[in-house]
């Protein structure tokens, strides 16, 4: 299942700048000579593949919107394990908005628990992980608060600039669990990524923070996942490896997070070059 299109309810994805965008941060693929490396893109070359994306659309052009909600349940229900939501409720849009609306928390909900199971919340024989991951764009309003991503049951993204410090944009607070690159136009740093019509663009936002996390968190399924393998074994990689850049004064997660860290084998001897070392 490829993925489905919530806007016209069909199985026909149209292409778009930010979500191909977006999905180029995550699994563009590797090592073929041929534009950008996505995180778990795989090896071309070697002939391995990467990370397999179900594309649910729930904007299009303009004024189309779908429920991101409904999409949510419906990844859940056709396989996904992670789910990838560069989206948000803009607050400036939303000026009575004070959490999450009910229904959002109630799909996410659903995923956290059912994704990779079956309707009983037992772990399917040729899913990876048991229960699933919902990973959060912060949000792009400078603001300490952010909807969806301040619930607790996602993972929430912030957007740092290449010098480490939280981009201009990016919403922050206690609620935020991790930063990720997202560039800074006012810094000329941007992310580079996918678009469509076999072409490349460089963006900003918390939308091309959260992919890095997410392409990071379908590196460390694949390398770890399996039987027993649960959505908190994950969110512990996730965090407890991120690295410290606490260079400003506002929340903006647990760190950066950091792929070769949350993909090694402790206790294990590792080849040197295979060994996370990191300045004091």
């Amino acid at each position: 299942i490829h993925g489905y299109n919530f806007v016209s309810d069909t199985y026909t994805v149209t292409p778009d700048s930010h979500g191909t965008h977006v999905a180029g941060t995550i699994a563009a693929v590797n090592n073929n000579g041929i534009g950008i490396s996505g995180i778990a893109g795989g090896n071309a070359a070697e002939g391995i593949d990467g990370v397999r994306i179900m594309s649910c659309q729930i904007f299009e052009g303009e004024d189309g919107s779908g429920s991101g909600a409904a999409a949510i349940v419906w990844a859940a229900n056709n396989g996904a394990v992670i789910a990838q939501n560069s989206w948000s409720f803009p607050l400036e849009e939303n000026p009575g908005l004070t959490d999450t609306p009910q229904y959002v928390k109630t799909a996410v909900d659903y995923f956290n628990t059912f994704a990779g199971c079956d309707s009983d919340g037992n772990q399917l024989p040729d899913s990876p992980m048991k229960g699933g991951v919902v990973i959060f764009a912060a949000g792009n309003e400078a603001k300490s608060m952010g909807y969806p991503a301040s619930y607790t049951g996602c993972v929430a993204v912030s957007s740092i600039a290449g010098d480490y410090e939280l981009a201009y944009y990016s919403n922050f607070g206690d609620w935020v669990d991790i930063a990720a690159p997202g560039g800074d136009a006012m810094k000329n740093q941007q992310v580079y990524s996918t678009i469509p019509g076999n072409s490349y663009e460089y963006m900003q936002g918390t939308s091309m923070a959260c992919p890095h996390v997410s392409g990071v968190a379908a590196l460390v399924v694949s390398e770890f996942g399996g039987q027993g393998f649960t959505r908190e074994d994950l969110i512990g990689r996730l965090l407890d490896t991120a690295a410290d850049i606490s260079l400003t004064s506002v929340e903006m997660g647990a760190g950066m997070v950091d792929a070769s860290a949350a993909v090694a084998h402790y206790g294990e001897d590792l080849p040197l070059s295979l060994i996370h070392i990191s300045e004091p």
